[in-house]
């Protein structure tokens, strides 16, 4: 394949072929132009053909050049052919009668033609320069074959011959360039790279002059073929860089492309998975399926299956923990298809990211935009969490529109640097606790009124937690008012649907499996049997904790209260603050008393919201013991006693995560 040539100085025409483009937005275009056929002319002692401007069965675009801003497609005034006989001499020369035309006719004078000869046509070598020096067609960029054209018959001064048909070695493509935000506005760079990460071709000083009569945003780029590429066009458009990446690219020489691109434009975004909760600098990369995010501004997510990052590399327990799959135990993880992950990246898993939406907010204009770059998810916050928390979820999808995963943005003060944190010892255990429940959203001075986020067990997706009881509205990136929660009574919902469904409370009965996807071990990747609680969590792609946290394992809660194993009862060692709604557990731990609101929960059979103020529901990630094995092992309380229980899967909890060990 020929090196791409920098610096362009002008373009050449085009033609869609069976070719393969994989756009840059599901409604992006490629249009095809149907080939205009060569004809067959004759002349009196004037050698007559017509050169299609289109590639048809066996002739190609000949050139094309941009003046000022008009377009002159094929031919130039002062463009020549030569002529020349079997023996190579010299025995005329054509030139086209139109100019800016789709055909042209090329004539001339023809001497010493013998009946049966072959001629050869030879373009003359002209420095073909645009009126403004930006976008000049140099002939060594397109390396054109002669032409053979044979003299079938010669009567007097009468000549007949064929169509001659000219070869261009590499593809034109025709570029226009739009806004992906809106589809209305044409982009006009003053420079456009492409590239397929080896051959990278760039037009520099482009004005506005260059673009054709056809509108703004209308490029034209030689390029050489390639299939089955990721192509990757970068266009600077005054003190802005828009960019559009995309694979499965198929390019033939010699053929013309229309392509219609629909750009992002790219910021200067922070990218969350390279900070920690306190929005430090991170050394190396860690993923989550929860963002922590301080301060309005723009934001990039890679697009990776939750948790399947760890310190800079691929944590593989999360995803594939190994062994064999049975009725509670999996062996590999499973996506929006249900097919097993095998990779962290959803791209190296063969599906391919094609738009990005804020499904729910619960504060409006919290999240302003929301887009899909190359291998990132971008958003735009709009508020700073100093004057306003709250959370939101965002979702990639496919181009058919599935769900392919999504993310819980929580927009808080919250930090969890080390000295926010309490370390507890319950039983012979160590656990480091955060300050408060994931998704909390302070609604007083002291931080200790408000409301978090709930889950339902194994699953990653956040559910809102205020409100009215039967009160699920929450806004769209519009910030209108809409409906953020859908409840479907449920049992056979497999982990497939929970992903492709974030905003669906799957509500069952309590004497149900809450769905087939009843596997122990969703949020602890070791866990193979019931009350396993002493272990350490190791974390999996469904764990709904930021990045270095996770759910901890029920030891945490087995010795809650007074530090000694308790199933239920008044605790010597808490107490409960009306105010606040909520009790402060001692926990027989080093430092300050950790206090656990009392957020109430989402009905196991309903999903409507209960308890508020008056009951605390917390999720660990340990299963408890159940015929049903749809049982997990949560703490209770309220303001009289607590409970070490087990509780249905569907049941909405909080969640209160601890560090990773």
């Amino acid at each position: 394949m020929k090196k791409f040539i920098t610096n362009i100085r002008t373009v050449a025409a085009l033609l869609i072929a069976s070719a393969t483009f994989v756009a840059c937005s599901s409604d992006n275009d490629i249009t095809a132009d149907q080939p205009a056929q060569p004809s067959q002319p004759a002349g009196k002692q004037v050698y007559t053909l017509t050169v299609p401007a289109s590639k048809g069965s066996d002739a190609t675009t000949r050139g094309l050049s941009l003046v000022g801003s008009t377009l002159n497609a094929i031919w130039k005034e002062d463009e020549k052919i030569k002529v020349y006989n079997l023996s190579d001499e010299e025995i005329g020369e054509l030139s086209p009668t139109t100019f800016g035309e789709a055909t042209t006719t090329l004539t001339g004078t023809i001497d010493g033609t013998d009946v049966g000869q072959n001629l050869t046509l030879k373009f003359l070598s002209p420095n073909y320069t645009s009126q403004d020096g930006t976008l000049a067609y140099i002939e060594k960029n397109c390396d054109y074959a002669t032409a053979n054209v044979t003299v079938s018959a010669v009567s007097g001064t009468n000549i007949s011959t064929t169509a001659a048909n000219f070869t261009n070695q590499q593809a034109i493509v025709k570029f226009t360039l739009v806004d992906k935000a809106d589809a209305t506005t044409p982009l006009n760079p003053t420079e456009l790279t492409v590239s397929d990460g080896t051959n990278t071709t760039t037009l520099t000083g482009i004005s506005t002059d260059t673009y054709t009569t056809n509108g703004n945003g209308v490029l034209y780029v030689a390029l050489p073929g390639f299939s089955d590429q990721t192509v990757t066009l970068t266009a600077t458009v005054g003190d802005d860089t828009y960019v559009c990446e995309r694979a499965n690219v198929t390019f033939v020489n010699g053929q013309y492309y229309a392509i219609n691109v629909k750009m992002s434009k790219q910021v200067a975004a922070t990218d969350l998975s390279m900070v920690d909760c306190a929005g430090n600098d991170r050394a190396s990369r860690w993923t989550a399926n929860c963002y922590m995010v301080h301060t309005a501004g723009d934001y990039k997510l890679p697009l990776v299956y939750g948790n399947a990052i760890k310190d800079g590399a691929d944590n593989t327990t999360a995803y594939k923990p190994g062994g064999t799959t049975g009725d509670t135990y999996c062996a590999n993880f499973v996506n929006h298809n249900g097919e097993a992950i095998t990779a962290p990246w959803i791209k190296d898993n063969g599906i391919t990211v094609e738009s990005a939406e804020l499904l729910w907010q619960d504060a409006e204009d919290l999240v302003t935009a929301v887009d899909i770059s190359g291998d990132y998810l971008t958003l735009t916050v709009g508020k700073d969490a100093t004057g306003q928390e709250g959370n939101a979820v965002v979702a990639a999808k496919d181009a058919d529109g599935n769900i392919v995963w999504s993310w819980h943005i929580w927009v808080t003060k919250q930090t969890f640097a080390a000295t926010d944190l309490t370390t507890v010892t319950t039983g012979s255990h160590n656990y480091t606790v955060t300050p408060v429940n994931l998704g909390w959203v302070s609604t007083s001075a002291d931080g200790k009124q408000g409301y978090s986020t709930f889950y339902q067990w194994g699953r990653k997706d956040a559910f809102k937690g205020t409100g009215a009881p039967t009160d699920d509205n929450v806004y769209n990136i519009n910030g209108t008012t809409v409906t953020g929660l859908t409840y479907i009574s449920n049992n056979t919902a497999t982990i497939a649907d929970n992903i492709k469904n974030p905003t669906t409370f799957y509500n069952v009965s309590s004497s149900s499996k809450p769905s087939t996807a009843k596997y122990f071990n969703l949020w602890d990747a070791q866990q193979t049997g019931a009350d396993n609680i002493t272990t350490a969590t190791k974390k999996t792609v469904y764990d709904p904790s930021p990045a270095g946290f996770c759910v901890p394992t029920g030891n945490l809660y087995y010795y809650f209260g007074d530090g000694s194993m308790r199933s239920i009862g008044p605790s010597s060692s808490s107490s409960w603050v009306s105010t606040n709604k909520g009790a402060t557990w001692n926990l027989n731990i080093t430092g300050n008393a950790l206090f656990f609101p009392a957020s109430g929960y989402r009905y196991s059979d309903a999903g409507i919201l209960g308890g508020v103020g008056s009951t605390g529901y917390y999720w660990s990630a340990s299963v408890g013991s159940n015929t049903y094995y749809d049982y997990a092992r949560d703490l209770r309380f309220t303001q009289n006693n607590w409970l070490w229980r087990n509780n249905e899967w569907s049941l909405g909890c909080s969640v209160r995560a601890v560090a990773e060990e």
